[in-house]
């Protein structure tokens, strides 16, 4: 499912003049209500947020922990088999949804998980991989990378898209930051869009593309081979002097 922001986004008055929230909450609040969809909820991750708004993930955590304290959205997490598969994020208005106890509290200690002190998104087990695949060196590249697709290609807008390239790039185990310049150059030359992209990346992924010349291999036409037509010309050469 694709969640693109609509064209307009909501800040309720109660929102608007809550002094115990930031403008920067507000104003995510806002972009929540922009990506919520038929439903009435947004499935965008902290990571696409943080993107968005070019801020670190537990900034982000710590602002829907905020708004979910004080009644303004409801926190809903889908697992599977102890893993979360989704959050669901309902933005909350007087007019729409009632806001009653269970809603200013947190709904469980499952809710909990990706908002709480620890402000992390994830469950252990997967935040236990990401810390030892990712340093904050690779942090820094990956955010390099996205500035540098929005200003190349153009910004991402599904939080969905913005999830799976990040995945692609964090398979990268090594150079990801001159590897993925080679696929947006490429991309950029070739009127491609984010979509190509991520297909580049899974390819090259699979391929075992791990350093920024492979990359150039990929995207370099091959010469085709003139060796057997240099031994023709050769022998008629040889031919030709002795006449």
């Amino acid at each position: 499912m694709n969640e693109q922001p609509s064209y307009y986004s909501i800040i309720t008055a109660n929102v608007r003049y809550d002094n115990r929230l930031t403008d920067s909450e507000k104003l995510l609040f806002a972009e929540i209500t922009s990506l919520s969809n038929k439903y009435g909820y947004c499935t965008a991750t902290n990571s696409y947020f943080a993107r968005l708004y070019e801020v670190v993930k537990e900034t982000i955590s710590r602002r829907i922990s905020n708004l979910n304290k004080y009644g303004y959205l409801k926190i809903e997490i889908i697992k599977n088999r102890n893993q979360v598969k989704q959050r669901k994020i309902y933005p909350l208005t007087q007019s729409s949804i009632p806001i009653d106890v269970k809603i200013n509290t947190p709904i469980d200690n499952s809710v909990n998980t990706p908002i709480d002190a620890n402000v992390k998104e994830n469950n252990t087990r997967k935040n236990n991989t990401r810390k030892n695949n990712t340093s904050i060196n690779s942090d820094s590249d990956i955010s390099k990378i996205f500035q540098l697709i929005t200003k190349e290609i153009e910004m991402i807008q599904s939080p969905l898209k913005l999830q799976e390239l990040e995945d692609e790039i964090n398979l990268i185990k090594d150079n990801k930051l001159e590897i993925t310049k080679v696929a947006i150059k490429y991309c950029k030359e070739n009127n491609k869009d984010i979509n190509y992209l991520i297909k580049v990346l899974k390819n090259w992924n699979n391929q075992g593309v791990d350093t920024k010349e492979k990359a150039l291999a990929k995207v370099t036409p091959k010469k085709k081979k003139s060796n057997e037509t240099d031994d023709v010309f050769a022998t008629m050469k040889e031919k030709l002097g002795a006449n």
